[in-house]
């Protein structure tokens, strides 16, 4: 299922922090037809073969599809099935076979004879397969449904924000809401089996999950659904009046036959289960849960660092930023009061949207030229989504662009900015069409990588600060503070799920660093118990993407151009950390060189 980038919850520490974020688009439901289908054809070269399996991907994922293509028969894909996808046990295996499938397959070509390109997207897909095959042991460790970035959470938006282009896509979009009973009583199911065997969700976030349910069933239920289908049915053309008011009411029939029964029932299956939870805390305290949180932690991040490396390197940027920070007030008194008193110019999402896209240019390379569309989020979504969130645009229209902006979370100027950086200019917008613009296979549009994704949107808005006009110091001690904060929620996260952190262990670390509410920290920790690993990508993808360009700058020295580093980055795409750091040097001289002509 396709998913959005966003920005997590506010916590109260004061500051916006980062939030949760895309889920990873790999290979767990490959159908093992793109394999058989090969041994009655002639084997095809590697690229054809790229295509082919994500061609097969997509096929099987509606969701995925509508937000990946807006006109899939571009792209060989005449006919799809109308799935939510599978959650049956049954999937395990055949995860495991595909994989493996794929597998057999690529070592059948010779990667010496791959070109450059070519080889990057084979090192990525077999990283990739050896991440699907390393969860599959883990199951039923995995969590579908979470407030924050649960599938019962964002399914509202991604059918509020579901494109109709034509009518074969409202009769999908129908077809779908029939589809969610069924989807959700395999979800039912794979509670109650996590349930027997002890590794159901902690009794707080059933309670949070079943408060959120209850929120979108709220009369009128569904509004954001209700409120947003006709207008889109506008947009459809040679649509008469007559049959959009019979599509009004089909939609109607559906919201109420099936989607208010789908979500009812779910509710009903965590209200039987929420007191079968034998966790309250971290996923070391499961049998298998410190092997899991290795697994998650890798997979999230994209980082080749182990857990206990990545603890001890969060501790150690944070205690720099912090000491840096106080030698920058001591040394200059009128910091402090300035970080508190911003002001910028620009009021509106869309003049600071403008005015960071022009800013950017001296770092990074010009944006390409696409529309985008500020929105609010619904009412009846507000309290339980995150403060912003982009919805990424297909690859075949890259100017339908929307972030989304939740106006219960109140914002100071800066904060807003550096929102709006993150998920806009030069953030999630701005990578998302940038890598539209590479001649990437199309397969590695849909194979994700957390890690790189938001830690670019943290580390571009870290950057952010120096382009709201603000004096330098001003700018740094700010963007030094952002860090050590979200800092801290990296080391929550590892001592939670590795180290078995309470509640009292987790208010008495936030203690040390001033902050001394029993409230925040008691929810600083059921927001890291329920979304294990995800403050992690935010932070560790920033310091990893910080350490690439501490690493170029040394290796290339007065050469160095940061937005040399930043069209090489670019260029190379979304990837796991470590082939990242394999293909950087092949493609970061030639952008250096031009550099150097400027």
């Amino acid at each position: 299922m396709k998913k959005f980038k966003q920005n997590m919850k506010k916590t109260g520490f004061g500051l916006r922090l980062l939030g949760l974020g895309l889920c990873v688009a790999i290979l767990l439901t490959c159908s093992m037809s793109a394999f058989s289908s090969l041994h009655a054809k002639k084997k095809p070269d590697f690229t054809s073969y790229t295509k082919l399996l994500f061609q097969e991907q997509l096929a099987g994922d509606t969701i995925g599809l509508h937000y990946t293509l807006a006109h899939p028969e571009d792209y060989g894909i005449t006919s799809h099935d109308i799935s939510l996808g599978c959650l049956d046990e049954s999937n395990i295996l055949s995860t495991r076979l595909s994989c493996e499938n794929i597998r057999s397959m690529c070592e059948s070509f010779d990667y010496d004879k791959l070109s450059t390109d070519d080889k990057l997207t084979y090192d990525i897909l077999s990283y990739t397969l050896d991440q699907n095959l390393e969860g599959c042991n883990y199951y039923y460790y995995e969590e579908p449904l979470n407030p924050i970035n649960g599938i019962q959470a964002e399914l509202p938006v991604l059918m509020a924000e579901y494109t109709f282009r034509e009518a074969s896509d409202i009769n999908d979009y129908l077809m779908l809401l029939e589809k969610v009973p069924e989807y959700f009583l395999q979800i039912q199911d794979f509670e109650e089996k996590k349930a027997s065997k002890g590794l159901f969700m902690p009794t707080f976030a059933a309670d949070n999950i079943i408060s959120q349910i209850s929120s979108l069933l709220d009369d009128p239920s569904f509004s954001c659904l209700r409120e947003t289908f006709p207008g889109k049915l506008e947009t459809v053309p040679g649509l008469t009046e007559e049959k959009q008011q019979a599509y009004v009411q089909a939609h109607e029939t559906r919201i109420n036959e099936y989607l208010v029964p789908a979500y009812g029932a779910l509710r009903d299956t965590l209200t039987r289960l929420r007191d079968t939870s034998e966790n309250e805390g971290g996923l070391c305290h499961f049998p298998e849960g410190s092997s899991y949180y290795a697994y998650l932690v890798k997979n999230t991040t994209a980082s080749a660092r182990g857990v206990s490396e990545l603890d001890e390197l969060i501790a150690e940027k944070r205690q720099e930023n912090i000491s840096e920070l106080r030698e920058l007030i001591q040394n200059n008194p009128y910091i402090l009061s300035s970080m508190t008193n911003v002001k910028l110019s620009w009021k509106t999402p869309e003049e600071m949207l403008e005015h960071l896209k022009k800013t950017m240019t001296s770092d990074f390379p010009e944006a390409p030229d696409n529309t985008y569309a500020v929105k609010t989020v619904e009412p009846a979504m507000q309290s339980f989504l995150s403060p912003a969130f982009y919805l990424t645009a297909p690859m075949d229209d890259p100017n339908d662009n929307n972030i989304y902006i939740n106006p219960i979370h109140q914002r100071t100027d800066m904060e807003l900015f550096t929102t709006l950086a993150h998920e806009g200019y030069p953030g999630h917008l701005y990578e998302t069409i940038s890598s539209y613009e590479q001649d990437f296979s199309p397969l590695r549009h849909i194979l994700g990588f957390g890690g790189y994704t938001e830690g670019w949107a943290t580390y571009v808005e870290m950057q952010s600060y120096y382009y709201a006009g603000l004096d330098e110091k001003v700018a740094r001690a700010l963007q030094l503070n952002a860090a050590a904060t979200l800092s801290l929620y990296a080391s929550i996260d590892i001592g939670i799920h590795e180290q078995g952190w309470s509640r009292e262990v987790v208010q008495e670390f936030l203690s040390d660093y001033g902050i001394t509410s029993k409230e925040t920290a008691d929810h600083v920790y059921e927001l890291v118990v329920e979304t294990p690993a995800n403050y992690l990508k935010y932070y560790v993808g920033y310091l990893e993407f910080s350490e690439l360009k501490e690493a170029a700058k040394e290796r290339y020295g007065d050469e160095y151009s940061d937005k040399a580093f930043h069209q090489a980055l670019l260029a190379i795409g979304p990837a796991p950390f470590a082939i990242i750091d394999k293909y950087l040097p092949l493609v970061i001289t030639g952008y250096l060189h031009d550099s150097s002509r400027a």
